[in-house]
Formats: structure tokens, C-alpha cells, sequence
């Protein structure tokens, strides 16, 4: 989990320079440069100004609806239209707050974007491969990393990072799973609503 979440905080600072990539590799290349440019200000302290500038860009870039109906799964067409909106709210929070806390971890990566991407849904959706290797890490070998896309009419959205055969999607949609049959999908809130409270607590 944790590369998985290093992977996903590099690419986190997608932002207005995305504009200008007109396909998905350049999209992921441009804006995880841009990102380890960021994160690489204030001596690369996690400063609440460096944050606050990533968060802001993160919003609009990513497809937080589409990433929690496919974290939910098929537990997500049994909830209601008030359920839903509360899911990605809560999701987007948890997910925010998990990279702004460790994203000064990830300053010093460096990123290889691979230039064929994979092209699905009539390319609707786009794959795109790389490899990250992270200062410090004891294995030898770099990450492999697939970031998947959709294209919107906005542009092209990010909607899950898979790590090693590992996606975050699905890592979470077996939590949520689980916590949909103990307490159903408004346990599933309440579930996510106190884990973001919590982590506003510490």
C-alpha cells in the first residue's frame, strides 16, 4: 500500500499545465515533472503552502466519481443518488489527506514515462506505464506503475494507478466490500467519515 500511495502522490500534482498534453503520456510525463518541481520548494519541507498548492491543482485533474464506483463495485448501483455523492466526497478526502501527509517522502523519485500507451474503449481510456525509483529503497529493481485515464470532455482524467500488479482501485474495493455487508452503504460513510476525522485529529 505504501508504494502504491507514493506512485499515486507523484502524479498528484496534475494541474492547468495538463492544457497543453495532447495525449495521456504527455499528460503523465508534463505533470509528474511539475509535481517533483513542487515538491522540491521550501527546501523540500511538506510545508502547508506546498500542500495547499497541490491539493489545489488535484481536483479537477482526477476522476474521484469514477474512482469510487469502481471502489465500490457493484454495491455502488444499489446506492442512492445523496449515498453517492457522499462516497466520492469522502473518498476524495481520504485519499488527499493520505498523500498530503507523506508526499515529502516522494521528493527526490525519479520517473521513467514509457512512450506506448494502451489504448481501450474505442480510446475512451489510455494506460500509461512507467517506472519509479524511490531514493532510499532497498529493493534494486525500478516500480513499475500504470496510470489509467479517460478521456472527458475536460480532458483526460486519471481514475486508478496500479503498482506491481497492484491497483488501488481494487485494494480498496475489498475494504469497502466488506464494510458494505457488515453495515451497508451508510456504514461505508460513516466508516470513511470517521477515518477522515481521525485523520484531522493527529
Amino acid at each position: 500500500m505504501k508504494k502504491l500511495f507514493a506512485c499515486f502522490a507523484l502524479l498528484f500534482g496534475l494541474s492547468s499545465v495538463a492544457h497543453a498534453a495532447d495525449t495521456p503520456v504527455d499528460l503523465v510525463r508534463d505533470t509528474s515533472r511539475q509535481a517533483l518541481e513542487m515538491l522540491s520548494k521550501d527546501n523540500g519541507k511538506n510545508s502547508a503552502k506546498v500542500r495547499e498548492q497541490l491539493i489545489s491543482m488535484v481536483t479537477p485533474k482526477f476522476d474521484f466519481q469514477r474512482m469510487t464506483a469502481l471502489a465500490v463495485g457493484k454495491d455502488w448501483r444499489a446506492a442512492t443518488p445523496a449515498q453517492k455523492q457522499q462516497l466520492a466526497k469522502e473518498f476524495e478526502t481520504l485519499l488527499v489527506g493520505t498523500y498530503s501527509a507523506t508526499m515529502t517522502r516522494f521528493k527526490n523519485a525519479q520517473i521513467e514515462i514509457k512512450p506506448n500507451v494502451l489504448l481501450n474503449n474505442e480510446g475512451r481510456e489510455a494506460v500509461v506505464k512507467s517506472e519509479v525509483t524511490l531514493p532510499g529503497s532497498a529493493e534494486k529493481k525500478p516500480i513499475n506503475v500504470d496510470y489509467t485515464l479517460y478521456k472527458t470532455p475536460q480532458g483526460w482524467k486519471v481514475f486508478n494507478v496500479t503498482v506491481e500488479g497492484g491497483s488501488l482501485v481494487t485494494i480498496y474495493r475489498n475494504q469497502f466490500g466488506e464494510q458494505v455487508r457488515k453495515s451497508g452503504i451508510d456504514g461505508l460513510i460513516k466508516s470513511l467519515q470517521d477515518k477522515n476525522s481521525g485523520a484531522k485529529a493527529a
